[in-house]
Order: C-alpha cells, then sequence, then structure tokens
C-alpha cells in the first residue's frame, strides 16, 4: 500500500521561490506549490512505507534552508 500525504510547510520571507525549487527535486514529491493563507507552500508525497516518509520529512524537507515549520497530513482513501 502507498501512503500518501499533504505536507503544508511555513517558509521565511522572501524565500518562498527557492524552497519550492528545493522540494520539486526531492524524490516522492508528487506535487508542489505556492499557497495564500497561515502555509506559504504545500507538497504532495508518496511513499511505500511509513519509515521512508518519515525520511522524506525529518531528513529530507526539514533540511531545506528556509523552511521554518511543516505539518503533515495523512491523505485518507
Amino acid at each position: 500500500m502507498v501512503e500518501k500525504v499533504l505536507i503544508l510547510i511555513t517558509v521565511e520571507s522572501s524565500r518562498e521561490k527557492e524552497v519550492l525549487d528545493s522540494i520539486a527535486k526531492i524524490r516522492n514529491v508528487t506535487e508542489s506549490h505556492f499557497l495564500y493563507g497561515p502555509y506559504d507552500v504545500y507538497a504532495k508525497a508518496e511513499a511505500r512505507t511509513t519509515e521512508e516518509l518519515e525520511h522524506l520529512v525529518m531528513d529530507d524537507l526539514r533540511t531545506v534552508k528556509g523552511i521554518t515549520s511543516t505539518t503533515t497530513c495523512f491523505i485518507a482513501g
């Protein structure tokens, strides 16, 4: 079974484009776009295991310069 998540991301001011470009290069990220509202960017991602998703968020995504916080939501269905 493939796990699918929506990751809501807060970014340092004026670094949105840089962050979005970096996110697009991360393996397992299937989609990413700017947002207007309490979050600046979102990313959709897929993985085969929860451990793979943990690695994606903790080791790949949260190490991108300019990201200040993430909220991960599992997609039902």
